[in-house]
């Protein structure tokens, strides 16, 4: 005959085994996944962008290029805007748990997910050239879940645009 709660432990004991498969292995990537679909993604136009009232988002942009107030101002590259979007490809390139999900017409959109619950973000990037040899971009990164984010949408921009830093001049 059984103790009383063995059942009990069992279950538990189960449910952390499940849990950790989700949370600590590749197996889990998926249906945390679905659980936690993008859905679709609205087009950005950063010239009638309104950000919302929630603190999870980030938003980077030239002077006088975004209708929102920017949490900060984009630096500008002394090369072209297909020099810019090259080195850029290689910063992302390096990223973890991101996919490109559009581009086109010199904008990219990706969804980058969490390490372990797979929360999804939406960054959008809009390549700008300022002259033949200098251009500058536009970037926006916003989590679709909750409203707090820990600051990590602003830590990706200013990490990615600091990797970017180093690889040009």
């Amino acid at each position: 005959m059984s103790k009383p709660g063995g059942l009990r432990r069992m279950i538990i004991l189960t449910m952390a085994a499940l849990a950790a498969v989700l949370l600590l292995t590749p197996l889990g990537e998926r249906p945390l996944s679905a659980l936690l679909p993008v859905g679709d993604v609205a087009a950005i136009d950063f010239a009638t962008l309104k950000l919302t009232d929630k603190p999870n988002q980030y938003l980077v942009c030239p002077a006088d290029f975004c209708a929102a107030e920017a949490h900060g101002a984009s630096p500008s590259f002394d090369v072209s805007v297909d020099a810019l979007r090259t080195q850029w490809d290689a910063v992302v390139a390096a990223q973890q748990h991101l996919v490109t999900l559009n581009q086109g017409d010199g904008q990219i959109d990706y969804v980058q997910r969490t390490a372990r619950v797979r929360y999804p973000d939406i960054i959008t990037v809009r390549f700008i050239a300022l002259s033949p040899g200098q251009s500058t971009l536009a970037i926006y990164s916003r989590s679709i879940y909750g409203t707090g984010d820990f600051g990590v949408n602003a830590a990706r921009i200013e990490s990615w645009l600091a990797a970017l830093n180093e690889r040009l001049p």
